[in-house]
């Protein structure tokens, strides 16, 4: 195993703000150098690590943690897709990118290794700088946007969550307030047009607070549709989340 550090000469917009971790899992030791020098070239800010087995790449992912990881799909008595599995299942690696090479143009192996978590798949014979830059930066940029699609649906179970506390726990006294509130403010206005005795920017206060308990009341009901919906939804999709 060889770990190398090279500095950014002039690498893409996405790739210069960052300081990779990159590990390079390849049993030829000619294709490393190779992957070496192209990211050298591309000026890339990295530190590449090296193995040439599973048990190498066990080791290293055990002590560090990378960003991306090349794994050869050609690995004497194991094939990428092991060594995938291996990457994918890590603890310690969820935010590691895998990037699969091949020395063959197998497209049954691309489609497989895309199904299991790969972002990437390329070719040996068609690596060049230009187009290991654009796999990366692309493979990168997929992987600031799941992590925000993550975020951003655990952001709307924590919120579903925090609805349903308000209508189970404050939802009944809340509506009860509400109906009681719109009953005096009826009685208030009868009288008005009664005996006319209410002054105006009352009455429009009055009227106000009516609207706005009008409004509390439809918002409630939204609530509740909302979280039937949701509980619809994951009956249907999981019927064991709901026993």
């Amino acid at each position: 195993m060889r770990n190398n550090q090279f500095p950014n000469k002039g690498a893409p917009p996405v790739l210069q703000a960052v300081n990779l971790n990159i590990l390079s899992v390849d049993d030829d030791e000619v294709d490393r150098l190779r992957l070496n020098k192209l990211c050298r070239k591309a000026g890339m800010t990295a530190e590449l690590h090296e193995a040439a087995n599973l048990d190498e790449m066990r080791q290293q992912l055990d002590t560090e943690q990378f960003d991306l990881v090349f794994l050869d799909h050609n690995l004497g008595m194991d094939t990428g897709l092991d060594a995938l599995k291996q990457l994918v299942t890590h603890e310690d690696q969820v935010q590691a990118v895998p990037i699969m090479l091949t020395s063959a143009t197998n497209y049954h192996i691309a489609v497989e290794a895309m199904r299991r978590g790969c972002a990437d798949y390329i070719v040996k014979d068609e690596l060049t700088t230009d187009s290991l830059m654009k796999s990366i930066a692309s493979a990168l940029e997929r992987r600031a946007l799941y992590g925000q699609l993550s975020s951003a649906r655990a952001s709307e179970k924590e919120l579903k969550r925090i609805f349903q506390r308000f209508i189970v726990g404050c939802g009944p006294d809340l509506r009860l307030l509400l109906r009681r509130t719109l009953a005096g403010v009826r009685v208030i206005k009868s009288q008005a047009r009664q005996d006319g005795g209410v002054p105006p920017t009352v009455l429009s206060d009055v009227s106000m607070l009516e609207r706005s308990c009008k409004d509390l009341v439809v918002f409630m009901d939204d609530l509740d549709s909302v979280i039937e919906d949701t509980r619809e939804f994951t009956a249907k999709a999981s019927p064991n989340l709901l026993q």
